[in-house]
This record gives C-alpha cells, sequence and structure tokens, in this order.
C-alpha cells in the first residue's frame, strides 16, 4: 500500500519518541503518579462523607449526587486496592527471580 505525501496520517510515528531514563527516574515518575492518584481518592472518599453528612442533616436535595459520589469513592477505593495488590505481587515475582 502506498502512502501519499498528502494523506492526513504522513510521517505519523506509531510510537512517539521518548528520551532515554533510568530506573531511578521511572521509579520516581511511578511514585509521583501514584502519589496524586492517592491523593484523588482520598478526596473522592471526602467528598462522599461530607455529602453523607449533608444528606443525614437534611442539607442535601438530591440524594442521587450522595449515592453516584459514593460509588465513585467506592470505585476508586477498589482500584486503588487492586493496583497495590498487582505491584506487591509483581515485586514478590522479582524477588524470587535469580540473577
Amino acid at each position: 500500500m502506498k502512502i501519499d505525501s498528502n494523506h492526513p496520517l504522513h510521517g505519523v510515528r506509531s510510537k512517539p519518541e521518548r528520551p532515554q531514563t533510568n530506573a531511578k527516574e521511572q521509579w520516581g515518575f511511578f511514585l509521583d503518579k501514584f502519589q496524586t492518584a492517592i491523593d484523588e481518592v482520598n478526596q473522592l472518599g471526602k467528598e462522599s462523607e461530607k455529602l453523607t453528612q449533608d444528606a443525614v442533616l437534611g442539607r442535601v436535595e438530591n440524594l442521587h449526587d450522595v449515592m453516584i459520589a459514593a460509588e465513585k469513592a467506592k470505585t476508586a477505593m477498589n482500584l486503588t486496592l487492586e493496583v497495590r495488590s498487582k505491584a506487591l505481587e509483581a515485586y514478590k515475582e522479582i524477588m524470587r527471580m535469580n540473577f
């Protein structure tokens, strides 16, 4: 198949080239992303707790918002726990390897 130079995808690479990074930089990048995700999960939990308190005190007009916030917090927590479990499994597997 011949691609014309006028084709919109002409010159687009399938994988963008990234500068090479060492393991320490990659680990730091992973930790930063993971910490950000944990902070977001924590914020979702706090919002859910606040909306639940407001619902109990009668300050919420729409109960659906409370339920949606609770489900978001629950789903985010479950995802975080699964990622943690997979990371621990990977760590244990690496520790079992013989070099």
